[in-house]
């Protein structure tokens, strides 16, 4: 993904640009989708169209689950203003959904009014949605009233639902070009990505690194701001072994390396650690020292692998946002969870804030809810594979 901080997102593009590709690689690493499937059936006996079709449908996880509303165009709003914040849908496209808003079997229907109820239900919809729409608008004007019908009725459906979104990105022969982004549609600037170990204030662990670093290690003073709130972005997939392999089995992108049971894993340098600290005793330190946030610096020195860590400059903060049934949620409010997730991806609350003033980015992970412990599993043998696949996924990004 070449941008961050969406919530909801509009994806364009012209005939076999790759639009609904791009829009399905935007929710690729979501743990379920929810495929909305607006056109019509069409002509059985057009053979091509049917190919479409089934094109799309074999792109499809196994995962997804498919929604029709071709039926009754007003119903799209429904589903979207219906859908639940640890939902993930994908609506695929606008195209096929004005044209059967403007089907005669849907006449006297008023359009403007239905677009406008779309775009509504898209502003306030707190789940993740990727809407992908034909632009058709860099086209000759069509010569017959029901073509110029088809290109008005879409074109504001295109400009009301960009105006609901969070971004928009338009796809150009297979390449992507981000007309809208959450920075520029909020008027705030993307954050610094930070984090830090929670026992300390992200910004005094910052500064202690910084201050035992080595003579010229450059440091980025970043003016607090609402933080970037990041969504997992689409890793490529490895060469003979796919996403559905066994989690055990799932290669690092990055160095080939094949995580198996029984390995030794890449682990802090034992070593490095207790020599920061040594070399902080033999520092000139101000007042009565660095206090607890020796540990800091011990803990930068043995994940860099040395005495003289530099402070960090690519810190995330996840949150986990999920519900358990049962007992497990005793005395939680119904909806908190939800509305303290909400706030974050609007870069507000107290855990955006403390984000904002240590320059960090913060990243709300949706994940399923779980069942009551008390009753069985609070997850199944493939949620739990799914949801370390999903985990996997999120650590080789950062």
């Amino acid at each position: 993904m070449s941008v961050d901080g969406w919530n909801t997102v509009l994806v364009l593009g012209g005939i076999r640009s790759g639009k609904s590709e791009f829009a399905e690689s935007l929710v690729a690493d979501a743990p379920t989708v929810r495929y909305v499937a607006t056109s019509a059936a069409g002509d059985p006996t057009d053979a091509e169209w049917a190919a479409r079709l089934e094109a799309h449908r074999d792109r499809r996880p196994g995962g997804w689950t498919t929604e029709e509303t071709a039926d009754d165009p007003r119903r799209l709003a429904d589903v979207v203003a219906s859908a639940r914040p640890n939902e993930t849908l994908l609506v695929d496209d606008l195209g096929g959904w004005v044209t059967v808003l403007l089907d005669p079997a849907h006449q006297p229907a008023d359009d403007t009014a239905t677009v406008a109820e779309l775009a509504d239900a898209v502003r306030a919809c707190p789940a993740r949605l990727v809407v992908v729409s034909p632009e058709v608008g860099l086209s000759l004007v069509p010569t017959t009233p029901l073509g110029r019908a088809f290109t008005d009725a879409l074109g504001a459906a295109n400009r009301a639902v960009a105006d609901a979104c969070d971004a928009v990105v338009l796809v150009v022969a297979g390449q992507a070009c981000w007309l809208k982004t959450p920075a520029a549609s909020s008027g705030t600037g993307a954050g610094a990505v930070t984090a830090v170990p929670a026992t300390v204030p992200a910004a005094a662990a910052q500064a202690a690194v910084a201050a035992t670093a080595t003579p010229g290690g450059a440091r980025d003073d970043r003016a607090a701001a609402l933080p970037e709130v990041l969504t997992p972005t689409t890793a490529p997939e490895p060469a003979g072994v796919p996403w559905a392999a066994p989690t055990m089995a799932l290669p690092v992108v990055a160095t080939g390396l094949v995580i198996q049971p029984g390995m030794e894993l890449p682990m802090p340098d034992e070593y490095a650690g207790p020599q920061a600290l040594e070399r902080l005793a033999t520092l000139d330190v101000p007042g009565a020292g660095l206090g607890v946030l020796e540990r800091v610096v011990g803990f930068a020195a043995a994940t860099q692998g040395t005495p003289t860590p530099a402070s960090w400059d690519s810190v995330r903060v996840l949150l986990l946002h999920g519900d358990h049934a049962g007992g497990a949620a005793a005395g939680s409010p119904p909806g908190e969870s939800a509305r303290r997730a909400a706030q974050a991806r609007a870069g507000q609350g107290v855990l955006a804030r403390l984000a904002a003033e240590s320059g960090a980015s913060l990243q709300v992970v949706e994940t399923p809810a779980s069942e009551a412990i008390e009753e069985l599993p609070a997850l199944d043998h493939e949620q739990v594979e799914q949801a370390l696949r999903y985990g996997w996924r999120l650590a080789e990004e950062a």
